[in-house]
């Protein structure tokens, strides 16, 4: 009977070793329970009193509780050491821990350990030692790359002070082999939008398309919503603007063409936001009714009521529901008409259809009332916001107040402000004084006295 190799392999390790072998999956399993209970005694060592330990207590208690199981320490043994020494800020002993790792390990440390430092360090003030760190990474017996450089970005640009210090950092990466990702241009055109340097995000930008970098939809988004904070809503081309980011093949959404047109209308360009919805159609997106809102109120501020009428107009036919907000930019265009019956039927009509008025609604109401000098129907709509529940506020109280002071009912005028002031509202300074100002004319010294504590 032949005999199978397999024995003759094993006959030979006696003959030679004496000693039976050791299977290796068996060995592996003893090495990963050997393993399991260091990490045991390492953690019930640590975390009970990680911040009182020494910086040589830290690193004896990693390697002691190896030793005691007859194994070596492991990657993962150093980043748990180095993120609970962390969460207590001990900084000094991380430096020791790292120190150790350095000069007395053989393996090749995993990226992720120097992410951990860097944060600790980066997020505790200390971004010096951050980017130390990241230059010592092939110390380590490790080839940084993006991942560890993300992390250093994105401690550095979370203020003016530290992000002056990116380009020198990015300098001396590419000299160290790093290639930039598209992650990190991410961070850094965030970063600049956030500080409003926009000019030079979308310098940025333009650098990652000319080099073939996949650039991120969102990356066109952020700086489109960038340029729409901090840039001059009066005069900035923000419809070209769009229009060069078309050609790097960026497709605006809903969210970019209501921002668009909310700088527009800050910027008094209400016939230029007509144009942009123009162009959503053509890009077959339907606005909502959050853009209606924000169109006509951009008509309306240019006096093109009937513009406004026909907007208004084809948001119902589009089947569109007007807001509590929709139909107050329309009564607002209403009462700029003068067509204060007509913005009345309104509020009527949207209360019939489920939209509440709310103080907003009665405010524009009253003011166009006042304006026009009908203070019976103003205190008619005044009543009506207690009767419907809606709580007056201060724009109310001035708007009553001012128009009493216009008819010469100085007394109404004073009975309101000491109702708001016992409401605890906030009252401008000059409606005060100027009611002080005509009890006095009229001879009541006592009601103006009253009212002088509230100037205080």
């Amino acid at each position: 009977m032949t005999r199978s190799s397999s024995w003759h392999r094993m006959s030979n390790f006696l003959r030679k070793y004496r000693k039976i072998p050791h299977s290796s999956f068996k060995t592996k399993w003893n090495e990963t329970l050997k393993h399991k209970h260091a990490m045991e005694e390492l953690r019930s060592g640590l975390v009970s009193s990680p911040s009182s330990s020494s910086n040589v207590s830290v690193v004896q208690t990693l390697t002691n509780s190896f030793h005691i199981h007859n194994c070596e320490p492991t990657p993962q043994a150093y980043r748990f050491v180095i993120k609970t020494l962390a969460k207590t800020s001990n900084l000094e002993s991380i430096a020791s821990v790292l120190n150790h790792l350095e000069t007395s390990e053989k393996f090749e440390t995993p990226e992720p350990i120097f992410k951990d430092v860097i944060f600790a360090y980066g997020f505790s003030g200390k971004v010096e030692e951050a980017i130390n760190v990241f230059f010592r990474i092939p110390k380590f017996r490790c080839a940084p790359s993006a991942y560890t450089l993300n992390a250093l970005l994105s401690v550095l640009v979370r203020n003016r002070e530290s992000l002056v210090m990116v380009p020198e950092v990015l300098v001396k990466a590419s000299g160290m082999g790093v290639r930039l990702e598209e992650s990190t241009f991410e961070i850094l055109v965030d970063a600049l939008c956030r500080i409003g340097e926009v000019d030079c995000a979308s310098e940025l930008v333009n650098y990652m398309s000319d080099e073939s970098y996949i650039v991120d939809p969102s990356l066109y988004s952020k700086l489109l919503s960038s340029v729409c904070k901090h840039k001059d809503s009066s005069c900035f081309d923000v419809i070209g603007y769009v229009e060069e980011l078309r050609k790097m093949r960026f497709s605006p959404g809903l969210r970019d063409y209501t921002a668009v047109m909310r700088f527009l209308v800050q910027g008094g360009r209400g016939k230029e936001v007509v144009s942009v919805l123009n162009q959503m159609k053509c890009d077959r997106i339907e606005p909502d009714i959050v853009c209606y809102t924000i169109i006509l109120q951009g008509v309306i501020a240019d006096e093109d009521y009937s513009k406004a009428d026909k907007l208004f107009d084809e948001l119902l036919l589009l089947g569109l529901t007007p807001d509590v907000y929709t139909y107050n930019v329309y009564i607002n265009g209403l009462c700029k008409q003068n067509d204060i019956d007509g913005a009345i039927k309104m509020m009527s009509c949207m209360e019939k259809l489920g939209s509440e008025a709310n103080v907003v609604t009665y405010n524009i109401l009253i003011k166009a009332l006042v304006k026009a000098g009908d203070m019976s129907r103003g205190k008619t709509l005044w009543e009506e916001m207690e009767m419907n529940g809606v709580d007056r506020n201060s724009h109310t109280y001035d708007i009553m107040v001012g128009g009493f002071i216009e008819v010469d009912e100085v007394g109404y005028a004073q009975g309101l402000l000491e109702e708001a002031f016992s409401r605890n509202l906030v009252v401008k300074r000059s409606r005060t004084e100027e009611v002080i100002c005509r009890l006095c004319d009229k001879g009541l010294m006592d009601e103006a006295v009253e009212l002088l504590p509230h100037l205080v």
